[in-house]
């Protein structure tokens, strides 16, 4: 069979996406050895292109994968083809149609839906379609019927992750991103066990039954091996490891970068939660090439941080965390979030002194997004919090605000987005650039005549 896979990155909050789950399905589908093509789609005007790509392929299945922000562009896209090729079965997977599979039945030109991990459910539909048998008693799957939503039961979490192909990069979707962002993404494990209110962790582990998403791994062999692979086929030069949290099993990233070290050795980045920082951990990353580290702080308000965000860590945690990160030397990037319901504007000052505190490289904040079948998403939606006009044909994810705010708080919040750098570190680089004029004006030879001037233009004060 022929099947075109289909991503929309359109105004989306990632300069350039590379959906590791899409990529492991395409894995999938060239095992069973069907022919394949996709497309990263990054605006609206790009529409056309996928229709020529149709009238080329003739593909027998579209499928398309989305996080919440995009549904918008899936659902139109999805309609627009439906229209002119009714015979082609479209299929939607990924986190969104993940937690909340009910948005089946606003997607018309989807005829169904994939929930939870489906790499095992994906083989059998393919199996079904190729087959002419109906594909909706199988595993995973949810789609609308007489009105309402039948969601069918799911395959067991994959716990041995080195089962699946790795995912798949000959293709120009993964060149596109290559050359988008200049260094090679890897995921080694799936699932988080923390209880993040606003993460998709949590609401996975429910579609699953479970409290927790607890972390799978690949064995550290077949993660080098891939790293290996990638780099003799293609100009790496970085690489970025996007698990949720880097090696939370000690056994596991002790072997892990003991092998990266001796075998791969090229810089990396890679995400951390503060409170698993300790110095044996960023001794390690150090010695493995980490040159770069991103951390959630998320609030610097112990309120918001952990009763509202459930983050369940204290300042004096993060505080210590960026200082070790900055005693070995590695880049520390802050990330925050502003907007949450109940977060005053006070408490976001809260976030901006805890951040000139830590002063990390770099300090980056998103507005909250309330995402359907996360817990605090759901409360946001249940207590009428979220404007749902609004949000039915929003893209602009995390950059702006969909709650019911009044005009001048949501203002406020676009304000602190737009000048985050600039609030947070403005005293630093107040500092930076007298260091700046100090080691320019050594270099020359003048800064004790300089010393000088100012001295007897700001006298020091006797004591």
């Amino acid at each position: 069979m022929r099947i075109l896979f289909l991503y929309t990155n359109i105004n989306g909050f990632h300069e350039s996406s590379y959906s590791f789950g899409l990529t492991s399905i395409i894995a999938i589908s060239k095992q069973k050895g069907h022919q394949i093509d996709c497309m990263l789609i990054t605006s609206q005007e790009e529409y056309d292109s996928v229709f020529k790509k149709i009238e080329e392929l003739q593909p027998d299945i579209i499928g398309f994968s989305t996080v919440s922000s995009q549904f918008h562009f899936v659902k139109e896209l999805a309609e627009l083809i439906k229209k002119n090729y009714p015979d082609i079965i479209i299929v939607c997977g990924g986190v969104h149609p993940t937690i909340n599979p009910y948005c089946i039945k606003e997607a018309k030109g989807i005829d169904a839906v994939f929930v939870g991990e489906s790499e095992g459910a994906f083989r059998d539909f393919l199996d079904c379609v190729s087959q002419k048998k109906s594909f909706k008693n199988i595993n995973n799957i949810a789609y609308r019927s007489n009105g309402g939503v039948v969601i069918n039961p799911l395959n067991s979490l994959i716990l041995d992750l080195d089962e699946l192909p790795y995912s798949d990069r000959d293709n120009i979707y993964f060149e596109q991103s290559l050359k988008a962002i200049g260094f090679a993404s890897f995921y080694f494990s799936r699932g988080c066990p923390y209880l993040c209110s606003y993460c998709s962790n949590h609401a996975i582990a429910k579609s699953y039954g479970l409290e927790r998403n607890n972390t799978r791994y690949r064995s550290p062999e077949s993660c080098i091996w891939e790293i290996e692979e990638v780099i003799r086929k293609y100009h790496v030069k970085q690489i970025s490891i996007g698990d949720d949290t880097f090696g939370l099993n000690k056994k596991w990233r002790k072997e892990f970068l003991r092998k990266y070290k001796e075998r791969i050795g090229l810089p990396f980045y890679c995400l951390l939660r503060a409170n698993i920082v300790d110095e044996e951990f960023v001794k390690l990353i150090k010695e493995a090439g980490c040159f770069k580290v991103l951390i959630g702080v998320e609030s610097g308000n112990e309120y918001v941080r952990n009763e509202i965000m459930k983050r369940h860590m204290t300042n004096e945690e993060i505080i210590r965390a960026f200082d070790l990160l900055r005693k070995y030397r590695i880049e520390a990037t802050a990330l925050n979030i502003i907007g949450v319901p109940g977060e005053t504007e006070e408490m976001i000052w809260d976030t901006i002194r805890l951040n000139r505190r830590i002063n990390p490289k770099y300090s980056g904040v998103n507005i909250f997004y309330p995402y359907k079948g996360t817990e605090l998403g759901d409360y946001c939606f249940e207590h009428n919090l979220v404007d749902e006009e609004r949000f039915k044909n929003f893209s602009n994810e995390r950059r702006e605000t969909v709650l019911n705010y009044p005009k001048e708080y949501r203002d406020k919040l676009t304000y602190y987005y737009d000048r985050w750098e600039e609030l947070v570190h403005r005293w630093h680089l107040i500092h930076r650039l007298k260091m700046i004029i100090r080691d320019a004006c050594k270099k020359l030879g003048i800064w004790n005549q300089v010393l000088k001037l100012k001295n007897s233009i700001f006298p020091r004060k006797k004591v």
